[in-house]
């Protein structure tokens, strides 16, 4: 709260000083901007002070009106052009700003191929250089460049996420990265490609056949939808973004694609395992504005031996932009799709099982900004979008039922059932059709304050609705796809689900002033969203709401007017508060369906032949307890720059709690067991008393009866695991070596995350075990890592060639199971189990099978029955496992031919080095090393 008074009383602060300022004069500041040929540029962005902006028009000019007074750093960018800054004194009398834009390529004397980092929070900066020299396959592909990220082989055969300071892959990190396309979000909440929440959790498939590996539900949203190839920029925030966007916690990417004119480009990729061709073109039109578009079809295989086990793809994106007097307006469509999506492969024709994943979809935006002619508004602007996807899963297999019956009821009760073959062909669909709409509106107001400060406040409304609209999951209820079990499947519709709302607001304040000399900027504010539910649904809750402050901070502490060699350095920081809210899966899980045998009678003939099912329905199957994953940000570092030379030092400090899971929920099935004589035939049920008569020797008699009683679990979304991550992230560039033609940048970071459980959870041990204990919570894992990218990058302008070579360098990696209690320490002890001595973690509790809950004890512990229950781990299992130093090598080759034509090479682990590291405790063993690759791309510009 006291930290929440701070944030008001700055932006109070602000919004007094804003008043204070409002009756100044402005001024009126124009410009030109042309080609090297003296060609009008349209549509380049031209900045001040990173916070008003303006695009030129048809002829190159831009204007801003009613401008303050004072001194004015500007930033002029446009799509294939080289950036242009300066800084520029704004008054009455000053003349046109005219500048002229140099084509980038490999003639000029700086190409930027690595990641810059920006100057205030932690923000990586990847540009067109860099972009063209990775040739990446998707955008992940170019997070490489990010500090700490390793260096991988590009494929568009797995699922492509995001994620942010992050050892390896994880479900909730992945969901915490917002992706933000264009100034619009990529929303993954509406998808609920599940078979099931309460048996199969987050998973499309009932088995390990690969079924689920390119579903997406419960994750952060599928990048291989997004067209690398007409990206013109991302900006990866590592740390802390701003107020302007929410529902995140890792992190987020800014993906800007082109705008504006541009050549027409070819290029085709192919590497051993996969290929790409891609087409784009920018077009100005006679009457101003200009339109953009391309295509891709890509397609990888994991292997390629089986071309089954493949992904492809074909994108399409087009735009149309415009510049009218001040205003800009634009509209951005992409379409994507998978083409061969049909995974047919021999050997799973003899194992008599297909699948299918598909999933086509679109994205439509419109964007723009309004300059008032009035003085209560710097610019007011808009983001409209939409989102629409058809996804299917779909899976043929033969299906073993032991039991040999089945049922199609879904009300409580016992009812008769249908005799099924011990095996049988199932086929079930999941069908969804997952719809975003988004809406904001921001409006600004820029004050110069004097003549080198000014304040930039925003005050914006933010509106998201996602929705399935789909069929939802669909099969044959005489042909049920599961397998074993009492817990069993029924269709269930989407578009019966409750739509996601969220309303947000978000006020913002970037404040830049001269402190004792030096230059301070401040950037803070304060976004609060609600997420609307339906109560009946959801456990019982109205909706969701959050309050999130931040703010990001940067103080000169040295400058040339108070020393002589180093040219800056200054302190970094930020704090602040960030909110992922549930996603539908999580919020509207299915019910729960258990059907017990009670009999299976069968004769040879139909009239001697009964089935009976008792179906047990849990309805209340929502989490009123959920809750956003909640996440605290802090760091600080350095930045600076000595001549050429300019680096960075962060270190970061994450706590992510209430991160979302499965956790398993017990049920007591009760129900009774008839049972009959094999020669009896004629066999009734009588529903009004709940027996079972049968004719034996010509006399009705009833069927002996015995109540059954069966522990099981089930699944229900929660908040489970929570993570505490703290590092260290670094860069330097060591400028150029002149005689050499060759630069040098290294970055890397050391990366440590603790993840654990933050809730007890049930142990299910066995079927017949007449105990369920309650473990507690505090299971988890510690893994480190401390590792370099050393890139020597050769540039010779002269014949128009770039040479990277990068040198990865793990110095260090570990990881550690623990099972700690809150104060930390931990929870195992040793005991002897069976003879055999184990690391023990006694439960807090457990269940009976009459339905009764005990709290553990040490009796327990030393009865033989009882003593099942303890979680048992070897003496080893405890112990670090630490993997010494390793080194991967990448090369990088990118030559233009003319102006017409380029061509690029990539190689990783060129030498092909193979080491594995075996684990001393476990003998188990790990590649550290990816397999060597190579891949080229040719690219015809016209």
């Amino acid at each position: 709260m006291k930290r929440l008074t701070v944030f008001i009383f700055f932006i109070s602060i602000s919004v007094l000083l804003n008043q204070a300022y409002a009756q100044s004069q402005g001024c009126k500041f124009a410009g030109k901007v042309t080609d090297e040929h003296g060609q009008a540029i349209e549509l380049a962005s031209v900045s001040l002070n990173n916070s008003l902006v303006a695009f030129t028009n048809k002829d190159g000019l831009f204007e801003f009106l009613n401008v303050p007074a004072g001194r004015y750093d500007y930033r002029i960018t446009f799509v294939g052009y080289e950036t242009v800054s300066g800084v520029v004194a704004i008054n009455a009398h000053t003349p046109q700003l005219k500048v002229q834009m140099r084509e980038l390529g490999l003639q000029l004397k700086t190409v930027e191929v690595t990641a810059r980092q920006q100057a205030m929070g932690s923000k990586s900066l990847i540009g067109q250089d860099a972009i063209r020299h990775i040739q990446p396959k998707s955008v992940t592909d170019i997070l490489q460049l990010v500090p700490g990220n390793l260096i991988e082989n590009p494929t568009l055969n797995k699922l492509a996420q995001a994620h942010i300071r992050e050892i390896d892959g994880d479900r909730n990190n992945a969901l915490g990265a917002l992706v933000v396309v264009d100034g619009t979000p990529v929303s993954n909440d509406a998808n609920l490609q599940v078979l099931g929440t309460a048996r199969f959790r987050a998973s499309s498939g009932a088995q390990a056949d690969g079924m689920g590996d390119q579903t997406t539900a419960g994750r952060g949203a599928d990048l291989r939808t997004v067209s690398a190839g007409n990206v013109e920029s991302v900006e990866v925030i590592r740390g802390i973004p701003s107020v302007e966007y929410g529902n995140l916690t890792s992190g987020m990417l800014i993906v800007k694609t082109k705008m504006g004119y541009t050549p027409w480009e070819v290029k085709a990729q192919a590497d051993p395992f996969s290929k790409l061709l891609y087409v784009g073109k920018g077009f100005n039109l006679k009457r101003g504005g200009a339109v953009n578009f391309s295509a891709d079809w890509s397609q990888s295989w994991a292997d390629t031996r089986k071309h089954s086990n493949g992904y492809d793809r074909l994108t399409f994106t087009g735009g149309y932009s415009k510049t009218a007097g001040r205003n800009t307006f634009s509209i951005k469509g992409a379409f994507y799709s998978n083409v061969n999506n049909r995974k047919d492969d021999p050997q799973y024709r003899e194992m008599q099982l297909r699948f299918t994943n598909k999933n086509i979809g679109t994205r439509l935006s419109v964007s723009g900004k309004y300059h008032a002619r009035s003085t209560f508004l710097s610019a007011l602007l808009y983001n409209l979008s939409l989102q629409y996807s058809k996804t299917t899963d779909q899976h043929d297999n033969l299906v073993s039922n032991p039991d040999g019956v089945i049922t199609d009821v879904r009300t409580p009760g016992i009812h008769p059932a249908i005799f099924k073959n011990k095996s049988y062909f199932s086929k079930y669909e999941i069908l969804g059709a997952p719809l975003n709409l988004y809406g904001q509106v921001v409006g600004n107001k820029y004050l110069q304050l004097g003549t080198a400060n000014y304040t930039n406040v925003k005050l914006g409304v933010e509106f998201v609705h996602s929705a399935n609209h789909g069929k939802g999951l669909l099969f044959d209820m005489q042909n049920p796809p599961q397998s074993m079990g009492t817990q069993t499947l029924r269709p269930r519709a989407f578009k019966d689900i409750p739509a996601l709302n969220t309303l947000s607001a978000f006020v913002s304040d970037k404040l830049s002033l001269q402190v004792f000399q030096r230059h301070l900027t401040v950037e803070g504010g304060l976004r609060v969203s609600n997420l609307f539910l339906n109560k009946r649904k959801s456990g019982g809750k109205r909706g969701m709401f959050v309050a999130e402050p931040r703010l990001n901070a940067s103080y000169t502490l040295l400058d040339k007017t108070c020393n002589s060699w180093i040219d800056e350095l200054s302190l970094t920081g930020g704090y602040g508060i960030s909110n992922k809210m549930p996603t539908l899966m999580y919020l509207y899980p299915d019910n729960v369906y258990y059907d017990n045998v009670c009999l299976s009678k069968y004769g040879e003939r139909e009239e001697d032949r009964l089935a009976l099912l008792q179906t047990d329905v849990i309805g209340q199957v929502g989490n009123p307890d959920l809750m956003p994953t909640h996440t605290q940000k802090w760091e600080c570092g350095l930045t600076f720059r000595i001549g050429k030379v300019r680096g960075f030092v962060t270190y970061y400090n994450e706590r992510h709690h209430h991160e979302f899971g499965f956790e398993s929920r017990l049920y007591w099935n009760r129900y009774p067991k008839f049972s009959l004589p094999v020669e009896a035939t004629l066999p009734k049920y009588h529903e009004e008393t709940g027996d079972v008569s049968y004719l034996h020797n010509g006399v009705r008699m009833m069927a002996g009866k015995t109540e059954q009683v069966d522990m099981s679990t089930w699944s229900r979304p929660t908040n489970n695991t929570r993570s505490h991550k703290h590092g260290i992230e670094y860069g330097i560039d060591l400028g150029s070596l002149s005689l050499l033609r060759t630069s040098l940048s290294i970055n890397g970071a050391w990366f440590h995350t603790e993840r654990t459980d933050e809730k007890d959870q049930l142990r299910y041990v066995d079927y017949n075990y007449d105990y369920v204990p309650v473990m507690p919570s505090g299971s988890g894992y510690i893994r480190d890592r401390v590792n370099s990218t050393f890139r020597f990058v050769t540039h010779v302008p002269a014949v128009k060639m770039v040479f990277t070579t990068a040198v990865q360098v793990v110095w260090y990696e570990s990881e550690r199971a623990v099972y700690k209690q809150p104060d930390g320490k931990s929870r195992y002890h040793q005991f002897t189990y069976e003879g055999h001595e184990y690391l023990g973690v006694a439960p807090i509790g457990y269940y009976t099978r009459d339905g009764h809950y005990y709290p553990w004890s040490a009796d327990a512990e030393r009865d033989v029955v009882r003593q099942r229950m303890m979680g048992r781990y070897y003496l080893y299992d405890f112990e670090k496992d630490v993997t010494h130093p390793w080194v991967l090598l990448s090369l990088r080759f990118t030559k233009e031919i003319g102006k017409v034509a380029e061509l690029s090479f990539t190689a990783n682990n060129f030498p092909n080095v193979s080491r594995w590291h075996t684990n001393p405790h476990s003998l188990s063993r790990t590649q550290l090393y990816s397999a060597p690759y190579f891949g080229a791309e040719v690219k015809i510009k016209l």
